[in-house]
């Protein structure tokens, strides 16, 4: 890929060693990630695990905000607009300069204070997930301007940072020795990321419309990713101040391995996106925006029934005192692998949606919150009379909402979409 001159599909296609080898380096990540998973429950046990667990689910959704929309967008317009589009990479260049530094200040404070215990771990956690959002967002910008081996070269070198760690904490760290020399590992990663990115500026301020849209459209992309985390973040709050608490650290547990394939499609989605975009242009957008509706409504009855099927479960076997004792594990592994045909389908319907024409980002910028308002309801009712059964009910009646409304918003919105002139066929809400 040229950062100068690509305007054809065939252009933003990454080569197979190109591709095999980004692959490489976020499985080593996201296998690292996993095996810490497996590895500090047993070792830190489900006390200080579950504080661990419960600061990772409370701030899981800042890496989305951070990452999804901005990343989306760049890879969306940049391929559409060339000559404007590093202006939003360097405007975020700029940004991520010192969006980490209150986080990290916080945290040093709070260790150097003395503070050893919950709040010392949530700043750390909350850093990490900044710093995360970052070298995820910093990785997308470095592959779309042509500089692929920097997706690579991160993920491995954080995966070396997770192995290295593992072997400390089978040595004795804990978890606020963990999270602070993952910080600073991190933090060295994105100063690299950051200096190699090329010279941060805020010359987009000079166009303020162009400003605005941007923003907007980073706000409308982001809104499905952020939503979903934070969806898991308020339902693992509610099990967490539940009677089913020490539900929270097996659950989180296979909940994590579970979501590594999830991530694996979204990562495949974004090496695709720019590709895409240039496909789903005009009559290619139409196409791809009905076949999303297509999906949607599948997914709108497959959660509905699994919902059904779930609550049956419940009421008719012994699955709810199973989900308290030693089979937990194998009771979250089937509900999770079940779920998981559905989960995909919809963030499938949400790609093709994002990457057709100007509308599509409202469709599933506005299908996000409601899907978070809806598992809120739904976990307030489920979660305490059911635990993580209620939990993953919950968010399967989320996302069955989520899919209704792009159901309902596409076919509400079937007419031509004129593209603005301002962004030179690029296609940014409006």
């Amino acid at each position: 890929m040229s950062r100068a001159t690509p305007t054809t599909p065939r252009s933003y296609r990454p080569r197979l060693r190109t591709l095999l080898t980004l692959v490489a380096g976020r499985s080593a990540f996201r296998l690292a990630q996993l095996a810490a998973t497996v590895v500090l429950l047993p070792l830190w046990g489900e006390r200080r695990y579950g504080v661990y667990a419960g600061a990772v689910a409370a701030f899981t959704w800042v890496i989305s905000l951070l990452q999804a929309g901005p990343e989306k967008t760049v890879l969306k317009l940049l391929p559409r607009a060339p000559r404007t589009g590093p202006q939003i990479v360097e405007a975020i260049a700029a940004l991520l300069w010192w969006l980490p530094v209150p986080l990290l200040v916080a945290f040093a404070v709070a260790v150097t204070a003395g503070e050893r215990g919950t709040v010392a771990i949530y700043l750390g956690v909350a850093a990490i997930a900044v710093g995360s959002g970052e070298t995820l967002l910093l990785a997308g910008l470095h592959r779309v301007s042509g500089r692929p081996h920097y997706d690579f070269r991160s993920g491995f070198v954080l995966c070396a940072v997770q192995v290295a760690l593992i072997g400390l904490v089978v040595a004795g760290l804990g978890p606020l020795g963990y999270v602070a020399a993952y910080v600073v590992a991190q933090a060295a990663v994105n100063l690299v990321l950051l200096a190699r990115l090329g010279r941060p500026s805020l010359r987009i301020r000079e166009r303020p419309g162009f400003v605005r849209r941007v923003v907007w459209t980073v706000l409308l992309m982001g809104s499905p990713e952020i939503c979903l985390y934070l969806c898991t973040s308020v339902l693992f709050t509610i099990l967490a101040a539940s009677r089913w608490s020490g539900q929270v650290g097996p659950l989180f547990a296979v909940l994590i391995v579970w979501s590594a394939g999830i991530t694996f499609l979204l990562y495949g989605l974004r090496v695709y996106a720019p590709q895409v975009s240039l496909q789903l242009v005009g009559r290619g957008g139409h196409a791809a925006t009905a076949r999303a509706a297509r999906l949607a409504r599948v997914v709108v009855g497959v959660d509905l029934a699994w919902v059904a099927a779930a609550l049956v479960l419940v009421h008719v076997t012994g699955v709810l005192g199973t989900s308290r004792g030693s089979g937990a594990l194998l009771v979250w592994i089937v509900l999770l692998a079940s779920r998981t045909p559905a989960v995909a389908a919809l963030i499938v319907a949400g790609f093709l949606l994002e990457n057709s024409d100007a509308r599509a980002p409202r469709i599933t910028g506005a299908a996000g919150p409601v899907s978070l308002a809806a598992v809120t309801v739904a976990g307030l009712l489920l979660v305490p009379a059911y635990g993580g059964i209620g939990l993953l009910a919950a968010s399967a009646t989320g996302e069955a909402m989520q899919a209704l409304v792009i159901t309902a918003l596409v076919a509400l919105g079937r007419r031509p979409v004129r593209p603005s002139p301002a962004y030179q066929g690029s296609e940014v809400a409006t």
